[in-house]
């Protein structure tokens, strides 16, 4: 199997991970879907920049940003957003709020999102930091400013990120046995270390590290809601 189809594969091998999670927990569905097609979307404007100095995958349009970005993104945020709940047997407790507070919860979610967009493309334009660093800040700012507001994350977020790295390694895993070489045929060394651990390039360790510890806790800040024993 040649190169071209390497990137779907990576995203049908995370849907597995993603429905295996999907359909062993009811109540985490509803979260699972909401982060999954938010960050659907980021799946494509993260390889705006990764597709400059990270890597080159080839797409199913023969673009640079292929349609692959958009479901590798939804994979990623439905796993990250519940696997910690998942794994550890937690739930979300929830409590109604006024329409006015509503309003709050969401501002300040769209505001987090907000703060690592922009510190994601203004430190790779504007500082002119490569597209590691770039996803370093925009991720971790963000995280520590939800660490502060709510200390009874910080496991979450943690956890979150440990757990997302092994699943990755996985992933990786299995497209290394079906696709050898893939990931020296799409990675620009040049620009990042060439040193490969479990299948998972470095950086990318370090990728799928912060993306857990942003992830995991997001939702739960969103809806201020706490994780308690399933």
């Amino acid at each position: 199997m040649g190169y071209q189809y390497t990137y779907l594969l990576m995203a049908i091998v995370f849907l597995a991970f993603w429905l295996a999670l999907f359909i062993w927990r009811k109540n985490t569905r509803k979260e699972m879907i909401i982060m999954s097609l938010i960050f659907a979307f980021a799946g494509p404007l993260a390889d705006i920049l990764y597709t400059k100095d990270w890597w080159r995958p080839l797409t199913l349009t023969n673009t640079a940003i292929g349609p692959e970005a958009i479901l590798v993104g939804f994979m990623i945020g439905g796993i990250a957003s519940v696997i910690y709940e998942d794994i550890f047997k937690k739930r979300l407790k929830i409590r109604k709020v006024s329409k006015t507070k509503e309003a709050q919860r969401n501002f300040s979610f769209l505001f987090i999102l907000s703060i690592s967009v922009i510190l994601f493309f203004g430190s790779f334009y504007l500082l002119k930091f490569n597209s590691l660093i770039a996803t370093i800040l925009a991720l971790l700012v963000p995280t520590i400013i939800i660490w502060i507001k709510r200390k009874d994350l910080i496991l979450d977020s943690l956890a979150t990120g440990v757990l997302l790295v092994i699943v990755a390694s996985l992933v990786y895993t299995v497209l290394e046995f079906l696709t050898p070489g893939w990931i020296h045929a799409f990675w620009f060394f040049k620009n990042v270390p060439d040193i490969i651990i479990f299948n998972l390039p470095v950086d990318d360790i370090i990728w799928y590290f912060f993306a857990g510890l942003f992830i995991g806790p997001l939702y739960e800040y969103w809806q201020e809601s706490k994780l308690v024993d399933a």
